[in-house]
C-alpha cells in the first residue's frame, strides 16, 4: 500500500512540473546577458558616469579612475616618439646620400619602433583607468562611490542586457522531445496580467544531461523583448502546441 501511494505521489509531481505537449509549463525569465564590471587596476575613482537605471551603450564610460601620473606618461612618451621620427628621417636621407652606414641607418629604424611600443603602452595604461561598458544595457548595481579607492577583479557595476529575454523551464524527457533546439513556443506572463506581452520564443538549448534527482531536462527558450516589458524573475508560461 505504502509503496503504491509512494508511486502515485511522484508521477504526479513529474506531471505538475512537466506537462504534456498542449499544456503550459512553468519558467522563470532570466536577462539575455548579466556582466559584472570590474576594474584591471587598483586605484581610486575620480569620477562616476552613471548611476542605477542607467540605460548604457556598448563602449559608454562607467566610471574615470585616476590617471594624472599616466597621461603624463603618455605625453612624455609621444614627445619622444615625434623625436625618433624626426631622427629616423633624418637618417634615411643621410644614408640615401652615402653619408652613414647601412647599420646606423637600421639602428635609428629601430630606435623609433622601440619609442612606438613604449607609447602603445602608456596608451594602454591610460585606456585601462577608463571603465566602459563592455556591452549595451541597464546598469542595475552600482557599488562604489567616487574617491573610494577599488582593486583588481571587485566588480564595480553590474549590467543587464534585457532586449532579448530567455525562459528557463525544466521538462520531463518525453516533452523534451517535443522541445528541440530551434522548435517555435508561445510565452505568456501571468504576473503582467491579461494585456500583459505575449512573446514567441525560439527554443535556444536543450540540456544534454538530465538531472539525476530530478529526472528532468533544463531547456531556455529565447524571446525578442525590444519593448523591455518582460523583465528578469517573472513567472512565464510556455505553451508547447500539440502540431509544434
Amino acid at each position: 500500500m505504502h509503496l503504491t501511494s509512494l508511486i502515485i505521489v511522484s508521477l504526479s509531481l513529474i506531471t505538475a512540473v512537466s506537462p504534456v505537449v498542449g499544456q503550459d509549463i512553468s519558467g522563470v525569465v532570466l536577462p539575455f546577458r548579466e556582466v559584472k564590471v570590474s576594474s584591471p587596476v587598483q586605484s581610486f575613482i575620480t569620477e562616476l558616469k552613471v548611476r542605477e537605471g542607467a540605460r548604457v551603450k556598448k563602449g559608454d564610460l562607467l566610471a574615470q579612475l585616476y590617471v594624472r601620473r599616466e597621461a603624463l606618461e603618455m605625453e612624455r612618451y609621444e614627445a619622444a616618439l615625434e623625436k625618433r621620427k624626426f631622427e629616423n628621417e633624418g637618417a634615411k636621407n643621410l644614408f640615401a646620400d652615402q653619408l652613414i652606414s647601412e647599420d646606423e641607418a637600421l639602428a635609428s629604424e629601430i630606435e623609433l619602433r622601440l619609442a612606438r611600443l613604449q607609447f602603445k603602452i602608456a596608451e594602454e595604461a591610460v585606456r585601462l583607468r577608463q571603465i566602459r561598458a563592455p556591452i549595451s544595457g541597464v546598469v542595475v548595481e552600482r557599488h562604489y562611490e567616487a574617491g573610494e579607492m577599488v582593486t583588481v577583479g571587485e566588480p564595480l557595476f553590474k549590467l543587464v542586457d534585457i532586449s532579448s529575454v530567455f525562459v528557463q523551464v525544466y521538462v520531463s524527457m518525453e516533452t523534451a522531445r517535443t522541445l528541440r533546439e530551434g522548435t517555435t513556443v508561445r510565452l505568456s506572463f501571468p504576473e503582467l496580467g491579461e494585456d500583459g506581452p505575449e512573446l514567441q520564443g525560439t527554443v535556444d538549448f536543450v540540456d544534454p544531461q538530465v538531472d539525476p534527482a530530478s529526472g528532468l531536462l533544463k531547456v531556455k527558450v529565447l524571446a525578442s523583448n525590444e519593448e523591455r516589458m518582460v523583465k528578469p524573475g517573472l513567472r512565464a508560461q510556455l505553451q508547447v502546441g500539440p502540431d509544434e
